[in-house]
């Protein structure tokens, strides 16, 4: 490891000590109070080296080290705060099976036989009357943790995805600190991905799958940008496909992603490898287009049922259903409320379009708010963010990054007592801030200021 630099040192203190205690801590359900404030020192720690870096006082070699570090801190924990893990390696088991995840739940008589020779499993898969909702590129992560663990093992089929997870995570920092050096920025502003600990113990800790489609999106953005000829550009494409093909949100930046030369090959790639990836799964061979729900079905009942922690959502819904009945109609005030609120998001895409050319700097302010009008505020949401901190600055989005996990009180109190209760003081402690901080930057955004990482 690299020596530390006298600033460093104590920001690097506070991190590595909130993490250790956060992964000796247990379970969530155990003693949430010691996780929750373990986690918030160890943000702290990660907020103050971030403000260290702008100075260009963190070298690479720390950067890298401290982020390996983290990650096997993350790996050996067992917080528990999430069920989201197990629902992968079942549906890359069904999926070698030779059946499809979207067309049969995990408690769909189709998958009887599945159930009885992996009751375990089974039994770990949260909402089993659910049907995939993953993109492909998750199926085949999954497919391939079932492959390595072939019996009936969730909690090691379960780490096998972290670890998966993990070298993707580990993987973002090459084109993170290409996209820096770019830019002309400190290559130690890395440690906005590298040392954040929401990273780490969201994904290696709790395998999601962010990493998945923001190490290539990364990658697309970084590649583009150093491509000299058709195959670098088509390559970038490739890479931009397969961010989509692990989540559905980057498509929300192809309309920068097809700017410039060569945009429209790029962005021809993208989308052919998105529709490849997607054909099998709706041909009638694989039973999915007569299904009842089709290859989206999931995705839909998601995003219609659920509502947890949201920051805006919660008023815009609240205020429709003071006129229209929660009847699944088209009126349904959910419906409504995510129609409007996506209409917002579009418009304000569209303005940020036009005034930002560059797909990194975008991304965080079209991707930032789709984190404060979703529905569902899920710590790992707020990694969407994460990764642009280091190309620009954003009070806000810091904040959130490092206020995420006290989103996880409501999942403590339902792991102990099966009741899910938003504690009263969870949405003023995250939202407040936040608007105000907005503010800040907005103000901030239109005072000239030297330099790019501004």
């Amino acid at each position: 490891m690299s020596p530390v630099p006298p600033g460093t040192r104590g920001p690097l203190a506070l991190l590595l000590a909130g993490a250790v205690a956060c992964a000796a801590s247990g379970p969530l359900a155990e003693r949430p109070a010691l996780f929750l404030a373990a986690y918030l020192c160890a943000g702290a720690g990660w907020l103050l080296a971030l403000g260290v870096a702008r100075r260009g006082a963190v070298p690479l070699r720390l950067v890298v080290a401290v982020a390996v570090l983290l990650r096997v801190v993350a790996l050996v924990s067992d917080a528990g705060t999430s069920d989201d893990v197990h629902r992968i390696p079942w549906e890359g088991r069904v999926l070698l099976e030779g059946r499809s995840p979207y067309a049969f739940a995990p408690d769909a008589p189709e998958l009887l036989d599945l159930r009885a020779a992996r009751p375990a499993q089974h039994a770990a898969v949260n909402h089993p009357d659910v049907p995939a909702a993953y993109p492909p590129l998750v199926l085949a992560v999954g497919a391939l943790a079932a492959w390595l663990e072939p019996g009936d093992e969730p909690g090691r089929a379960a780490w096998i995805v972290r670890a998966l997870f993990t070298l993707c995570d580990l993987a973002l920092l090459l084109p993170l600190v290409l996209l820096l050096r770019a830019r002309a920025l400190p290559e130690g502003l890395a440690v906005a991905w590298a040392w954040s600990p929401l990273a780490a113990f969201e994904i290696a800790g709790g395998g999601h799958l962010e990493a998945l489609a923001l190490a290539p999106l990364l990658g697309a953005l970084a590649l583009s940008e150093r491509a000299r000829g058709p195959s670098g550009h088509a390559g970038a494409g490739l890479l931009f496909g397969l961010a989509v093909l692990a989540k559905l949100l980057p498509i929300v930046l192809l309309p920068w992603f097809a700017r410039g030369p060569h945009g429209l090959l790029r962005a021809g790639v993208a989308l052919a490898a998105v529709g490849a990836a997607y054909a099998p799964w709706v041909a009638p061979s694989l039973g999915v287009v007569g299904a009842e729900r089709g290859v989206l079905g999931g995705l839909s009942e998601y995003a219609l049922r659920w509502e947890a922690a949201s920051l805006v959502h919660r008023f815009v819904e609240g205020a429709l259903a003071l006129r229209f009945p929660y009847d699944l109609s088209a009126t349904d005030p959910r419906r409504l409320a995510r129609l409007a609120l996506a209409c917002a998001w579009s418009l304000w895409a569209l303005w940020t379009w036009r005034r930002e050319r560059d797909p990194a700097r975008a991304a965080l302010d079209v991707l930032g708010a789709w984190i404060v009008i979703s529905p569902v505020f899920h710590p790992w949401y707020a990694l969407w963010a994460v990764p642009w901190l280091a190309l620009r600055r954003s009070h806000a989005f810091a904040w959130l990054a490092c206020a995420a996990p006290l989103a996880f009180a409501p999942a403590a109190a339902w792991q102990r007592g099966g009741a899910w209760t938003e504690p009263a003081w969870l949405w003023p402690v995250l939202a407040v801030p936040c608007a105000v901080l907005l503010c800040v930057d907005a103000r901030s955004a239109r005072r000239p200021a030297p330099g790019a990482a501004t």
